[in-house]
């Protein structure tokens, strides 16, 4: 039970989207392994649970919307969501640096909370393209079905 603990614990934090995924992946694989495989639905919300709070409103609209998605498909959004919010940041960059450069610090935590909200609400409004994945074969990882429960992320055992 100690895996499953891990599974529901680990965050995001600095990972990358796709290390993030695989590490939750690897763990929810070697629970199948002991024959303690993890429903769809349980992984879906395991990992959105992890996500870091630049994932709130997707996190929030995915879970409104998200009828018959499997873990392949949330993959494909989360990453269409990190470019998005790396995009942002890339955007927002050079002028956030002035900011802080030029201001004094009251008003430069006022520019980071400004920029922090201007952020969520630009991050609200491209989730609304969320509901039409551009989704990338190559982004996706092959999960053994099994032969017995029809379940994804494990495989019957041979006797």
């Amino acid at each position: 039970m100690a895996m499953k603990v891990q599974l529901q614990n680990l965050s995001k934090g600095s990972l990358s989207m796709i290390d993030y995924i695989q590490r939750k992946w690897s763990i929810a694989d070697s629970l199948a392994e002991n024959l303690h495989p993890v429903p769809e639905e349980d992984l879906i919300s395991y990992i959105l649970t992890g996500l870091d709070s630049s994932y709130a409103a997707f996190a929030t609209t995915f879970m409104m919307q998200s009828d018959n998605i499997t873990v392949d498909d949330l993959v494909g959004f989360l990453l269409q969501e990190e470019a998005q919010i790396e995009h942002e940041h890339t955007r927002n960059a050079p002028l956030l640096n002035f900011v802080l450069t030029v201001a004094s610090p009251i008003s430069s935590s006022t520019a980071l909370a400004a920029q922090r909200s201007s952020t969520r609400v630009q991050s609200s409004q491209n989730n609304s393209h969320a509901s039409s994945p551009q989704r990338n074969p190559d982004n996706r990882r092959h999960r053994p079905m099994c032969q017995l429960c029809s379940r994804l992320g494990h495989e019957a055992i041979d006797d």
